[in-house]
């Protein structure tokens, strides 16, 4: 699948443009920033996860398992090709009423107006605690 590449995109605006994706649940939107070859960890030493179609299928499993989940973006620093995301995921836990938040960073990398890498970086301990413990009070 080849799509046709977001007209005059910086780093930042693709980085802005993946969680927006996310955020819509719009796998065509998310996979029209990603070149063919990118690829995509959550962590810097996780797996690797390419071509741009598994990164498609992977974020499609990402939503599923959180379906009221908002992927906003708060921050951007760009640098040439480059750019790093700050941004938060929020998702409603009615059995706390509360939102739970967690804030993460991605650095992006870009060419041609699409992303090539993204490598994620959060306190993975804590997403678990707060998004996986049901004994959680």
């Amino acid at each position: 699948m080849d799509l046709e590449p977001p007209e005059g995109m910086s780093a930042g605006k693709l980085g802005r443009e993946f969680f927006a994706a996310i955020d819509a649940r719009d796998p065509r939107r998310l996979r029209a920033a990603l070149a063919n070859h990118a690829s995509f960890r959550a962590l810097p030493h996780a797996d690797v996860v390419r071509p741009a179609d598994e990164i498609v299928a992977y974020f499609g499993g990402v939503v599923s398992s959180y379906p009221t989940a908002r992927w906003e973006v708060t921050d951007v620093i760009e640098d040439g090709d480059r750019a790093a995301v700050q941004f938060i995921i929020r998702e409603f836990a009615p059995q706390l009423g509360r939102e739970l938040i967690s804030e993460q960073l991605a650095i992006f990398r870009t060419s041609d107006n699409r992303i090539v890498s993204v490598v994620g970086y959060y306190d993975s301990a804590e997403f678990r605690r707060l998004f996986w413990d049901e004994s959680l009070p």
